[in-house]
């Protein structure tokens, strides 16, 4: 977490420091581009009263964190119940795949029962399922350069190392297709995005790797506690996990024209850092230093006005 750790010290910074950083020419390095976060939440068909319900609730925590994260419904689609169906998911995807650019992040959330035949997994779905190879294509078509996939469904290991991909996390509550008992890590997947608790360096953000530390762990206690074998063993692919801000813990609030333009300056730095911490490795480490703290000098700055702001 050594970016998260700049972040809070520049945060910290006195006004003179600011300035100073400023004045030595640092702000010019900082890239442009404002990357956004977009979500896709699904809660697929639970069969009877007792998972429907449960699927329901998982699917609006999640919903609800995902809204306080980016503050835009326009970046939260939510599909449940009967509207959950196979075609309204390809539509969602192929929104996505319009609305959004390659600077941009993606996280979906699968919520209810997985199903697998030892050749092809399938998400079920009012109507028809829809299956594993199509999910994958469809994923594959939206062009956010950086993706975090959630299957926190039963048999969602089958799927794993397929949907794995460059730039791409990917989540799934169990560690095989095999693993076909309806799973308890959605619940504790939804906990994590809204917990303080899942927030181990006390930033305020949550990433997909301290979500799933957190709701993997509340797994294998719930088991522990029962003392019943575990029939679910989460799993995560990829490297952009520690790096990827899945929810803010608090929503911010603007109660002035001036307090929302500044909010909306804070919020295009954020995404510009985050979009610079998972290019890390792509980029030669002077040059990221470089930009990262131009960035942090600005954020800073930014912060200490709303800081000022909200004290009047």
């Amino acid at each position: 977490m050594v970016a998260a750790a700049a972040l809070g010290s520049a945060v910290r910074m006195s006004a003179a420091r600011v300035a100073g950083l400023c004045a030595a020419g640092l702000l010019a390095a900082a890239p442009v581009t404002r990357a956004e976060l977009f979500y896709l939440i699904v809660g697929g068909l639970g069969g009877e009263a007792l998972y429907d319900e449960a699927f329901t609730a998982q699917t609006e925590s999640l919903a609800e964190a995902a809204l306080r994260t980016v503050g835009e419904e326009s970046r939260v689609a939510v599909l449940a119940g009967a509207d959950a169906s196979r075609d309204a998911l390809r539509a969602s995807l192929a929104e996505l795949a319009e609305q959004t650019g390659e600077a941009d992040s993606l996280a979906v959330f699968l919520v209810g029962h997985g199903s697998y035949d030892g050749a092809q997994y399938k998400f079920n779905l009012p109507g028809p399922d829809i299956d594993g190879n199509e999910l994958g294509e469809l994923l594959a078509a939206v062009p956010a350069r950086t993706q975090l996939i959630v299957n926190a469904t039963s048999a969602s290991g089958a799927v794993l190392e397929d949907w794995s991909a460059e730039n791409r996390t990917v989540i799934t509550a169990t560690r095989s297709g095999a693993e076909r008992n309806a799973t308890r890590f959605a619940e504790h997947w939804a906990e994590a995005l809204s917990t303080d608790e899942s927030d181990l360096d006390k930033n305020g953000m949550i990433t997909a790797q301290e979500a799933f530390d957190y709701a993997s762990r509340k797994v294998a206690d719930s088991y522990e506690t029962e003392g019943t074998l575990a029939t679910e063993h989460p799993q995560l692919a990829g490297d952009t996990a520690a790096r990827f801000d899945v929810a803010r813990l608090t929503a911010r609030v603007a109660d002035t024209p001036r307090m929302q333009a500044l909010i909306d300056e804070l919020v295009g730095l954020e995404g510009q850092i985050a979009e610079l911490r998972l290019r890390r490795d792509e980029l030669p480490i002077e040059d990221y230093q470089t930009r990262l703290q131009g960035l942090l000098v600005q954020l800073a700055l930014v912060q200490q006005q709303i800081d000022e702001a909200g004290a009047q």
